[in-house]
């Protein structure tokens, strides 16, 4: 903390050290951003209410009041800054995947979350995930993994994880592509370039619109393009734990075309043993822009080569007597490559018909080896046995010990590849007096993908690590080749027989067909054929309506006159992908990609969600706010279940499961202060009785009520902006969670894990037009918390019969500063 004050007072030196006036800000609005809102429309962000004259998301980069007053000029030297302040209010939601086309949010129900791309840069993070988990109302975090890359988020009880094995809700959009990866639904977020990222949208509940998994919501991300982004800017930041990032941006357009580039290079050692993480994204994107015909045209290439090390969580007795950087096993390293080429385009045919479409290739690898106890391990002995026969793995039916390896070092490789297309037409007609908004298309997504994974018998070193046993061999468990097609036809409709009352109905077809081959090794040693062919196909509705009363009845207060009743019913359907067949049978457990993560046929999941709310504005304190009430049932969500120490395990459908809660949020600006803050309630739990297994048991009793882990009940988020000085900006943001049950403890029986709140400051010194330092802390108090936990038993204390029963827990990072400057031009 007193670094922190002590860099900040530093800055506010060079900030008045006699600058002249030219150097000033350009834009007194851009100065006064606040944490989490919309630097154009503090306070406004999250429920705006705009109407364009034409519902589009990006309608407003087409309108004349975009181009410059001599086209033919490069715009090279305009900051950042400058580019932002000059932006028009006009903001709509996304009503499908596609970039291009959307509707105000007057017209649509449900609690609707927006963020822009400027806002990362006035509160700094290592990633998108955290910028989430640290702003957005429902959002946490669940880091199994130890990693700032490839954190589980979690949107009202339902995930989006680079975890396989995780079950996935949320359904991923970029620029119309859905990452969600192909075997088993995870996202890796290592692949999204946060610098890239124009704008992001939560969509709430099962809406069919965007498809399979969209179970509990959807995250739409759209990009930069040079049109909207003109200039350049570079950016170094460096800092605790051996910390460096280099970032750049460029963009700019010349008559019809524009062009943008963007990419960084992060390298950090890390807090915790062996936890280092190396990350290389870039971003390209070229555009043709015809305002007279209505032509609009991107093509863009996005690419990352990754390498992360996975920690997973450790025993709590360990953390407590080796310290909160202590690992369990290792080493954990996962190598992910991705290329990502997408050509999107909107046609405006007619005053009313605009058609939009887009086609892409990608092609990732995902590696990881894992250094894990043995699967079949019930005492570990000590690492001064032999190699061979450093653990007790069985017992000779009169009772003699065998022994045997303590440790297995797994490895694994999922080479993925993709392509697909979508095209889809808008008709935006008025009937008479009254508005009529529909979208209708069709998507296609076919994928790829080879599944390997074996383990070398490994015994443990003293550092935890897995050594390699001469003459112990490889073990090939899976060569699994899988085969995905998705097909949807889908339809929506905004009709609005008055200015205050709006009703929306949408429909989609899904079909899906997963193919798998090859083959695994069982529990006895045998191989066994793993052919199998499903096909799914669900119709699933969604209808709304909005309802402004204060207009209806002739109240027309310009202060409140926004006040918004919503109502909305949706379903949304997920088939199992291919690496959820290939584990759907408990005697031939396959691993994953993370040591001790808890699907004969899998049933598709089906989810149904109610929602309804409030929300609105108070003009003169530029307050927005919203109230939602929310509901969703799920039939057979699959989950993944561990067969003992390894991550090995099965996948299982669960019959009944239900996530329900409440969302306030409210924003505000008054006059150099901008302030957010909203809260939430979730109650996620199991609806059905069934038993599952963990670590411990293969028995574990569920009841209904039960609650789901690593859920918090409560959340608590608040920040606030304020311009202290006209050069210099501080902002912090706070996070509270409540506590948690462990992953694997099903019945809710262990001591919960405690909440905990965190703490963040930045702040930013404008030295000229072209250059700003910048100084940003986290979790400034060093408090404490668990970041993640489950139920396992830690072999290391030498207790028989597996280990000693203890809570495993990825510790939250501590307290940390970085320091950075920040050259735009």
């Amino acid at each position: 903390m007193i670094a922190f004050l002590g860099m900040a007072l530093f800055l506010l030196f060079l900030a008045n050290a006699g600058f002249g006036s030219e150097d000033q800000p350009t834009s007194q609005k851009e100065s006064t951003v606040a944490v989490g809102l919309d630097p154009d429309n503090p306070g406004m962000e999250t429920q705006s209410k705009t109407k364009t004259a034409k519902k589009s998301a990006d309608s407003d980069r087409n309108r004349q009041d975009y181009k410059p007053e001599n086209p033919e000029v490069i715009y090279t030297q305009r900051t950042l800054e400058e580019t932002v302040s000059q932006l028009p209010e006009v903001q709509v939601i996304a009503v499908t995947p596609l970039p291009g086309m959307g509707q105000p949010l007057e017209n649509l129900p449900g609690n609707y979350q927006l963020a822009k791309g400027e806002t990362w840069l006035k509160q700094e993070e290592f990633s998108l995930p955290q910028f989430m988990e640290r702003n957005m109302a429902s959002v946490n975090e669940v880091n199994l993994n130890g990693n700032p890359f490839l954190p589980n988020i979690n949107y009202r009880g339902f995930a989006a994880s680079p975890i396989p094995g995780t079950p996935v809700g949320i359904s991923v959009f970029y620029d119309g592509v859905r990452i969600n990866e192909p075997f088993t639904n995870n996202v890796l977020w290592d692949y999204v370039p946060q610098l890239a990222v124009s704008t992001m949208e939560v969509v709430p509940g099962s809406n069919p619109i965007y498809g399979q998994n969209t179970l509990g919501g959807a995250l739409v991300i759209q990009t930069k393009d040079g049109r909207r982004n003109p200039g350049s800017m570079i950016q170094d930041y460096a800092g605790a734990w051996g910390t460096n990032d280099l970032e750049f941006q460029h963009g700019g357009y010349k008559g019809k075309w524009d062009w943008f580039l963007s990419g960084n290079w992060f390298s950090q050692e890390g807090w915790r043993q062996q936890s280092s993480s190396y990350v290389k994204q870039l971003f390209g994107k070229i555009g043709y822009h015809d305002e007279g015909t209505g032509t609009d045209v991107h093509l863009e290439y996005t690419g990352a080569d990754n390498l992360l090390n996975i920690l997973g969580p450790t025993p709590v007795d360990m953390l407590q007597t080796a310290g909160n950087s202590m690992i369990y096993t290792g080493p954990n390293p996962q190598h992910d490559n991705l290329n990502l080429v997408n050509l999107f385009a909107t046609q405006a045919l007619t005053e009313e018909w605009t058609i939009g479409g887009n086609a892409y290739f990608r092609e990732s690898d995902f590696s990881f080896n894992n250094g894990n106890i043995a699967n079949n391990v019930d005492q570990f002995l000590g690492f001064n046995y032999p190699l061979d026969a450093q653990a007790i793995v069985g017992y000779q039916p009169e009772g003699t010990p065998i022994f045997g390896p303590a440790g297995e070092w797994d490895f694994g490789n999922i080479n993925q590849t993709g392509a697909g297309a979508r095209i889809q037409g808008q008709w935006d007609k008025k009937l008479g007096s009254m508005e009529n908004y529909m979208v209708a298309g069709a998507s296609f997504d076919w994928s790829q993908s080879i599944f390997n994974s074996g383990f070398y018998p490994a015994a443990m070193g003293a550092n935890y690590n897995n050594i390699l046993i001469p003459g112990f061999p490889f073990q090939q468990q899976f060569v699994v080749p899988g085969y995905s097609d998705f097909v949807g036809l889908y339809l929506t409709d905004t009709f609005s027989p008055t200015p205050w009352f709006h009703l929306t109905g949408a429909l989609r077809d899904n079909y899906a067909q997963i193919t798998i081959g090859g083959f695994g090794v069982d529990n006895n040693g045998e191989t066994v054929s793993l052919n199998a062919a499903e096909r799914f196909q669900q119709l699933t509705p969604a209808a709304g309506f909005t309802f402004q009363p204060l207009l209806a009845f002739g109240i027309l207060d310009p202060q409140i006159k926004d006040l918004t009743f919503f109502f909305n019913y949706s379903e949304s359907f997920r088939a199992p992908m291919p690496g959820e067949i290939t584990g759907a049978n408990p005697v031939i457990p396959v691993i994953l990609p993370i040591a001790q993560l808890g699907d004969p046929m899998l049933a598709p999941v089906l989810a149904q969600t109610f929602e309804s709310g409030l929300r609105g504005s108070i003009k003169p304190s530029e307050i927005s706010w919203a109230l939602s009430f929310y509901r969703t049932d799920i039939a057979n969500n699959i989950v993944f279940q561990n067969t003992g120490h390894s991550s090995a395990g099965f996948f299982q459908n669960v019959a009944a499961e239900r996530n329900q809660g409440v969302e306030i949020t409210l924003q505000g600006n008054y006059k150099k202060l901008g302030w957010f803050a909203n809260w939430s309630f979730l109650e996620a739990t199991f609806q059905s009785s069934l038993f599952l297994e963990n670590a411990i048991s293969t028995s574990v009793p569920v009841s209904p009520g039960n609650r789901l882990p690593n859920l918090p009940e409560q959340m608590f988020k608040a920040g606030i902006s304020y311009q202290i000085l006209p050069r210099w900006l501080v902002s912090a943001d706070f996070q509270y969670y409540s506590s948690r049950f462990l992953y694997g403890d099903w019945a809710n029986v262990y001591p919960m894990m405690r909440g905990f709140s965190v703490l963040n400051i930045q702040s930013y010194v404008t030295v000229t037009k072209y250059c700003q330092l910048f100084v940003f802390a986290t979790n400034v108090f060093n408090e404490f918390y668990a970041g993640a936990g489950m139920i396992s038993q830690n072999v290391f204390t030498g207790a028989p019969n597996g280990g000693t029963i203890v809570p495993f827990i990825t510790p939250g990072s501590p307290f940390g500063i970085w320091g950075g400057a920040r050259l735009t031009f």
